[in-house]
């Protein structure tokens, strides 16, 4: 009874072409909100609302893949993130990619054109094509979509959030039929502009790095700063004429390695990475069937 209750609602509040237009003021106010997740009066009430609470049963997760082969240490010899993206799309059975990014349309981005949306993979994903809002990508139309996300350089962001399957539709017995490809921008991502604004580690810490993180190059660096502008989770900070990486913190999105103009800062694999992007999810306790 309470999946069928679930669904009737999704189906009801879901977004359609006639309603689409509706819901970026939505992904805009979420981090404006976001400061008050961990407070005593209303956080309850809002983590309950984004699905992050009660612990049990929650799996909203994601995992930032920098699309920029120019700034991976590639010597290492090991997969680069991009392929890895490129890898769970070419092993899924259905791809469709959404008309707009919300984030880039809530915030009226000047810096990276709308037009470029998320990609959805797995069947559960179907529905949003149903409802006009997406539509069907061809294997060779996915992969040319993430090299466009690489040349405008914008962060790749493997990304299930349990609360959208509302805004999508996605019935609940599909949930687990759908992951969120997403190409984010420094300035507009909901996931990136949460983490700025909250410290509740219950919520922060379900974005993480695959294993990548920042290093800088003392020698080169000329002490712009810009990198600790540009770092949307102020991983990074200035001691005298130095760079400091905090690299618990950083999500190896590559952003201030993009922005840098003395090329002073590469991302360099600390960890061992996993076979492939659904093993991240798996060892969160999320069984995805893309």
């Amino acid at each position: 009874m309470k999946h069928a209750i679930n669904n009737l609602i999704k189906k009801i509040i879901a977004a359609r072409s006639s309603t689409v237009n509706l819901y970026p003021p939505l992904f805009g106010l979420v981090p404006k909100v976001a400061p008050y997740i961990e407070t005593s009066l209303i956080g309850p009430l809002l983590r309950r609302m984004i699905m992050i609470e009660p612990d049990e049963g929650r799996f909203t997760q994601g995992y930032f893949l920098n699309l920029n082969e120019d700034i991976t240490d590639n010597a290492q010899g090991v997969v680069l993130p991009i392929e890895m993206i490129k890898q769970v799309i070419k092993d899924s059975p259905y791809r469709m990619v959404m008309n707009r990014c919300l984030c880039r349309v809530a915030h009226d981005c000047q810096d990276y054109p709308h037009d470029i949306g998320c990609i959805f993979i797995g069947e559960g994903a179907r529905v949003a094509v149903e409802n006009d809002i997406a539509r069907e990508l061809t294997l060779e139309e996915a992969l040319a979509y993430v090299d466009r996300g690489a040349e405008l350089g914008l962060i790749g962001h493997a990304l299930w959030v349990e609360f959208e399957s509302y805004v999508w539709g996605i019935k609940d017995e599909d949930v687990h039929r759908c992951l969120d490809i997403c190409f984010c921008c420094p300035c507009c991502c909901t996931a990136f502009n949460l983490l700025r604004n909250s410290n509740y580690k219950k919520l922060t810490s379900r974005f993480r790095s695959i294993g990548w993180k920042a290093s800088s190059e003392d020698e080169a660096c000329s002490n712009c700063l810009l990198c600790v502008k540009k770092c949307p989770v102020s991983a990074i900070s200035s001691r005298g004429d130095r760079l400091v990486m905090d690299e618990e913190a950083c999500l190896g999105c590559g952003i201030c390695a993009v922005s840098c103009p003395d090329k002073a800062i590469r991302l360099s694999l600390k960890t061992p990475l996993k076979g492939g992007i659904k093993d991240y999810f798996e060892q969160g306790g999320l069984t995805l069937d893309v």
